[in-house]
């Protein structure tokens, strides 16, 4: 526990040093500050209590599946244009791809919205395509994700990270 505050006081340290160094240059900041954001997503994740397991997705399970499968999930308000379906997205950004998850109340629900979806193109049928990119397609117990963006690297570990399924229950 030690050895984790300290290493956390650390990481903040350097980050300052790093701001503070960086003067005018936008970028720098603009780097800085998302390395922020995503130590402080692991930070919670790591740090929040666990639930007991649902055997459903929720937004924190995948938010933790993502950190531990090494990528740096962030939230992101800014969503890019993306079929409708009954729930609203989840949204987050892994690198400069957008991850849309919508997360159904149960296994059953996900299954009648994903038999109007065509599995290629992660749109439902009669609905134009919003994507400006191909996107990845993803489902798994009670949840869809659509990735969009991103490299084939990031594609195939959030496919990964989601198709291993949901956690172990913590005891």
């Amino acid at each position: 526990m030690r050895r984790r505050i300290l290493a956390n006081g650390l990481y903040w340290l350097a980050s300052a040093a790093l701001v503070a160094a960086c003067g005018d240059d936008p970028r720098i900041a603009r780097a800085a500050k998302a390395q922020r954001e995503v130590a402080a997503m692991a930070h919670s994740v790591r740090t929040v209590p666990h639930a007991s397991a649902t055997g459903r997705w929720d937004e924190g399970v995948l938010t933790e599946r993502l950190v531990n499968a090494g990528l740096a999930p962030r939230a992101d308000d800014s969503l890019p244009a993306h079929p409708r379906l009954p729930v609203a997205p989840v949204g987050l950004r892994v690198g400069k791809a957008h991850l849309l998850a919508w997360i159904f109340a149960d296994s059953t629900v996900r299954q009648r919205v994903a038999a109007g979806i065509d599995t290629l193109t992660a749109i439902p049928k009669g609905q134009p395509n919003p994507f400006a990119e191909p996107p990845m397609f993803v489902m798994q117990n009670n949840l869809i994700a659509v990735l969009v963006g991103g490299s084939d690297r990031q594609r195939e570990r959030v496919r990964l990270a989601i198709e291993a399924g949901l956690p172990a229950p913590h005891r």
